[in-house]
């Protein structure tokens, strides 16, 4: 047994003080010394056959101790933590040593998450399905008319939608220097005439510069002032007024095709404009029950992260931030960059992205950790054979794409088990979010309703029947069986011709 005291911190980690005994803290680096004669050659001795006290004298007290209370760590904390009955998180750590007389060790030990869930099968949130309008077909069929829009030079003022060429050329305000005047250098630039609600904070030069050409035509000239917000994208630019010179050099106007059959056909494999209509209609109700129920979800997670109470240890975060952050680098590489890249690209440092991105992390976690208790408490599970089916159906698709021996490697070893666990858990995790979907619309107590109902009409029914079958057979105990009233009467007769020869 160890001298452990055990202390739980506000973090989620515990605390543990353990105190060695002297005696065995003795011990412990005689078996020290006699592991370090085994590394360091002491004159005179085979390797490990020098006495104590010529290795203490050879290689020095601090030496050994060194080493003793090495081995010690990895002896005790084990032990440690199962005598203090605690589960890991992950390992833990040797914070300090206190006293060395005796040998005190002070542990600090991560836990894992615990879920004090709320009441998940009370929470009822409204969900109105979103319909699918007309404007919305519209627009989606206005879309497809300006992807298949034809562009011709037009000789009229400059209009909505126009694409327009023009020289331009920019200057901060009130800047003397001539190496720090010029915001542009005088070039020729394409602009698309932007609709009055579009998005204007990605406009170059400026937000909302293109409307500004609005009715000017070709040989125009003309200046304008824009001051930039002091939280602007670039930095550079924030605070800093500028003054640019457009000259309109061409205007092209874009012709949109009539909505018509042809159109459709053009479009895609529809016969006529009502084809498509009803083909847009689809795609939009399937895309807009899929954007509410993801909203749905993410409201009543949300409401059980608020009503619940989540504890987990800093490093679990920190695990989390590492996995959001490989994330982003496998993004990155489809792209054909590195986090370095994307990093210097920012003008950050990756402790400011790992800041940055810790509360996305956070939530992600808190999510997880929810949804899984969620699971455990409404005993949801995968059975073994879906499992597998599942992961053959993946290595078969990767298969299509990668090379035999990258498919293999997928399909074998820790990469398969890691296939397997990821499988199983995004299946879980579907599961958990349609039922808590269904408990938060009442469909669940809708269901318990019909199930109560049909149990009661099976128990009216077979009430019934039996009160039925109870009646025929008193009916049957009442009526008299003609062949028995036959006999009856039968020996009835006989005993009267008896009486009579008597007589």
């Amino acid at each position: 047994m160890l001298n452990t005291n055990t202390e739980f911190l506000e973090t989620h980690e515990a605390k543990l003080t353990v105190v060695v005994e002297p005696e065995n803290f003795e011990s412990a680096k005689k078996r020290a010394a006699r592991q370090l004669s085994k590394k360091y050659k002491i004159p005179g001795f085979r390797p490990g056959k020098a006495p104590f006290a010529v290795i203490q004298k050879h290689l020095g007290e601090a030496t050994i101790t060194e080493q003793a209370i090495s081995n010690l760590i990895d002896e005790i904390y084990p032990k440690a933590i199962e005598e203090a009955a605690i589960k890991p998180y992950g390992p833990g750590s040797l914070e300090e040593m206190p006293s060395l007389d005796p040998p005190t060790f002070e542990f600090r030990v991560p836990l894992v998450p615990e879920v004090e869930l709320s009441e998940y099968k009370d929470i009822r949130i409204e969900f109105t399905p979103k319909e699918v309008t007309e404007a919305n077909i519209q627009e989606v069929v206005n879309n497809l008319r300006e992807s298949q829009a034809s562009i011709e030079a037009v000789e009229r003022p400059i209009e909505e939608g126009d694409m327009v060429y023009i020289t331009l050329s920019g200057d901060k305000k009130g800047e003397e220097d001539p190496e720090k005047k010029v915001l542009l250098e005088e070039r020729r630039y394409p602009v698309i005439i932007e609709k009055e609600d579009a998005e204007k904070e990605t406009e170059y030069p400026f937000p909302g510069f293109s409307r500004k050409l609005i009715g000017l035509a070709v040989g125009d000239e003309k200046s304008f002032q824009h001051k930039f917000k002091k939280d602007y994208e670039f930095e550079e630019l924030r605070g800093v007024t500028g003054i640019y010179k457009a000259k309109i050099e061409e205007v092209k106007g874009r012709s949109l095709p009539e909505v018509d059959d042809a159109f459709a056909k053009s479009v895609g494999n529809y016969e006529t404009v009502a084809e498509l209509h009803d083909e847009i209609k689809q795609t939009l109700t399937e895309q807009f029950e899929s954007e509410q129920l993801s909203e749905y979800d993410s409201q009543i997670i949300d409401l059980l992260i608020e009503k619940s109470n989540i504890k987990y240890p800093p490093q679990m975060l920190e695990d989390e931030i590492d996995d959001f952050i490989h994330d982003l680098e496998h993004q990155l590489s489809h792209q054909g960059l590195t986090i370095d890249l994307y990093l210097k690209s920012r003008s950050i440092e990756m402790e400011g992205l790992r800041e940055e991105v810790k509360e996305n992390a956070e939530s992600r976690m808190k999510r997880g950790l929810i949804l899984m208790e969620v699971a455990n408490d409404a005993k949801i599970t995968i059975p073994t054979e879906e499992i597998n089916e599942r992961v053959q159906k993946t290595i078969q698709e990767v298969a299509a794409y990668y090379s035999e021996e990258e498919a293999n490697r997928l399909g074998s070893g820790a990469n398969l088990e890691n296939l397997r666990s990821r499988i199983a858990t995004d299946e879980i995790i579907s599961r958990t979010l349609k039922k808590l979907r269904d408990l938060a619309m009442g469909k669940a107590e809708e269901e318990l309703a019909e199930a109560e109902a049909e149990t009661v009409a099976e128990t009216d029914a077979e009430k019934a029947a039996e009160t039925e079958a109870e009646e025929i057979s008193e009916d049957s105990a009442n009526e008299s069986d003609p062949a028995e009233e036959a006999l009856e009467e039968s020996a009835a007769a006989e005993a009267a011709d008896s009486d009579e020869t008597e007589k």
